[in-house]
């Protein structure tokens, strides 16, 4: 890829980055983020630049230092071999996989006695199966994971034992929040639900802490804000003396529980009771396996709180406290900078605010589709009635916003 199409994919001018090579103009943090994600570089552009910025600056440098901005620039279009395709920012429509988990979720006819004894026996050997569509969901592919799970809700309604029971919650944990990023809130509900009850009758601490999780982040989207953060408090409390001998991923769990009160919490303005949320949640973090609770879980609500509480300098201070590449998967990459780009928006500072959609969109194209990131992308088009906004409009057709 030649300076010239990577300014084209970064909507930056040619000139921009001609100067930047030459050393008259220093790329901003989400510029260099933008170029990072463009080009898979995982994180590596944006450490070349976090070094190069915490030394002297461009009057007192040398050479040597001109040279390595330099060569940050020509690093890029050599790392542009592993950009990624256009292609891989178009979504497909979701409905399809929407009404197949629904099917699955209520089934039309009732299954006979045989069928029920295969499905149980086909979930005791479908943990396989669930961490595969862990991990599509962590990789923001959700049609995939959709595909994967109607087979295994097939087996979870028949689940029976503790063990069984534990797996068919995580089926539903997962088919939940699947719906959830299809736009199927509904649906979601039924999954939420036959969780809750699959995980209460497992008796596994992780599993009724993500069930509860489940309902709370429901009743947040429905608008029962003070419901939701009771029913995260009132989880929290109940479960917080079974943890010590829970399996580690309960703490995760518990994280999620509380950072998902917090926001709620905040969406009535009890910051007080957000920030105290936060807090706790931060400390089970700290105990959480890194790829379900890692680097940056919390830090992520405490934008999303700040943005509520209406205060976007404070989230940005968050953000920039944060290394995107060490958050462990993409969907939670993708959702630090939608809220970023959220946060700008409410400054006022668009260009930049463009800028962390156009790297959300490059790491997770689906994610763009979502309501939130929609509504982002409407303000943003208000705000820019003469179109100076470059990559605006075609971000916009992307995700289906009207132009």
């Amino acid at each position: 890829m030649s300076l010239a199409a990577l300014a084209e994919r970064c909507y930056v001018s040619k000139g921009y980055l001609s100067r930047v090579e030459r050393d008259l103009r220093r790329p901003g943090r989400r510029v260099v983020e933008l170029f990072d994600a463009v080009l898979g570089a995982d994180g590596e552009l944006i450490s070349t630049w976090a070094r190069e910025t915490a030394g002297p600056t461009p009057e007192t440098t040398g050479g040597g230092d001109t040279t390595k901005r330099r060569l940050f620039i020509k690093g890029a279009a050599v790392a542009a071999g592993l950009g990624l395709s256009r292609d891989q920012a178009r979504v497909s429509t979701p409905d399809d996989h929407v009404a197949r988990l629904r099917d699955a979720l209520i089934p039309d006819a009732i299954p006979r006695a045989w069928a029920k004894a295969e499905a149980a026996r086909s979930l005791s050997a479908s943990a396989r199966a669930i961490a595969l569509a862990r991990r599509d969901f962590a990789a923001a592919r959700y049609g995939p994971v959709a595909e994967r799970l109607v087979p295994l809700i097939t087996a979870a309604r028949e689940a029976s034992g503790p063990v069984n029971l534990t797996l068919a919650a995580q089926v539903y944990h997962l088919a939940a929040r699947t719906l959830i990023k299809l736009g199927a809130v509904p649906y979601a509900w039924t999954a939420a639900h036959l969780g809750e009850r699959a995980a209460d009758a497992s008796g596994d601490a992780a599993a009724i802490l993500q069930a509860r999780r489940d309902l709370a982040s429901l009743l947040h989207r429905a608008g029962d804000h003070g419901k939701a953060r009771d029913l995260a408090t009132a989880t929290a409390a109940a479960m917080r003396p079974h943890l010590a001998s829970a399996r580690p991923g309960a703490w995760a769990a518990y994280a999620s529980l509380l950072s998902t009160g917090a926001i709620a919490a905040a969406r009535v303005n009890d910051r007080d009771g957000a920030d105290a949320m936060l807090a706790e949640a931060g400390e089970a973090a700290r105990r959480a396996p890194a790829m379900l609770c890692g680097p940056g879980h919390v830090a992520t609500y405490r934008i999303g709180v700040s943005i509520l509480l209406g205060d976007a300098g404070t989230a940005i201070r968050h953000a920039d406290a944060i290394a995107p590449a060490r958050i462990p998967t993409l969907e939670r990459r993708a959702g630090f900078y939608l809220g970023v780009a959220e946060a700008y928006t409410m400054w006022g500072k668009t260009d930049e605010a463009v800028r962390a959609l156009l790297i959300a969109e490059q790491i997770a194209p689906a994610e763009l589709r979502r309501p939130g990131p929609r509504r982002t992308i409407t303000d943003l088009l208000a705000r820019d009635p003469h179109s100076r906004l470059s990559g605006l409009r075609a971000l916009a057709r992307r995700a289906a916003v009207p132009v």
